[in-house]
């Protein structure tokens, strides 16, 4: 079976992903994927032939420019999207036929990617919009402003709430996070057997 998590930048998908790794589940991150898209020849060329040399630093894809001009402008994150997604999904797809049990996948953005269709069951992870933008300020050394244009630059989550089978709120200690993760385990074996 395979199951998506998604949730918006900042909420704390990486918590609920290293706790079911440390728990001995495989967990599949759409994000390395997409990192190793990155260093693709052909991706590098795509992207340089739209964006221009200014993405790159040492004839390599400089993640952090790339992201100040996708989180700022919609066309560009779109164009983005169409060069990378479909290399993702289909690595995505090949690991889920080999997949044996349960495989969780890390997909950021699941709902805005259409992805629905690749998961038996989706669990969504959020926190306050407060935190989350406190929590992204923090993370990636960021104004406020810059962060709220990467949050924007995502479905917003109480969207992605409604769509979701399973929701974990990572507002509190790690404690009440793990015990929620706990809880959906159980719901899904019971679904599963």
């Amino acid at each position: 079976m395979i199951i998506g998590i998604t949730g918006s930048i900042g909420t704390g998908k990486s918590v609920v992903t290293k706790y079911l790794a440390n728990s001995g589940y495989p967990v599949l991150d759409s994000d390395l994927l997409a990192g190793e898209e990155l260093k693709n020849e052909e991706v590098i060329k795509e992207i340089v032939s739209y964006f221009g040399e200014l993405v790159l630093s040492n004839g390599k894809i400089d993640r952090k420019k790339l992201g100040e001009l996708i989180f700022r402008n919609k066309s560009d994150r779109e164009t983005l999207n169409r060069i990378i997604h479909p290399r993702v999904i289909a690595k995505i797809e090949e690991k889920a036929k080999q997949a044996e049990g349960l495989l969780f996948v890390d997909v950021p953005l699941l709902f805005e990617a259409k992805l629905e269709h690749l998961f038996a069951k989706i669990i969504v992870v959020y926190t306050s919009k407060e935190t989350q933008l406190k929590r992204l300020m923090v993370r990636d050394r960021i104004d406020e402003e810059y962060a709220l244009a990467k949050i924007a630059a995502q479905m917003d989550i109480e969207e992605k709430k409604k769509r979701a089978d399973y929701l974990v709120n990572n507002e509190g200690d790690l404690e009440n996070t793990y015990k929620q993760i706990e809880n959906i385990l159980r719901r899904i074996e019971n679904e599963i057997w």
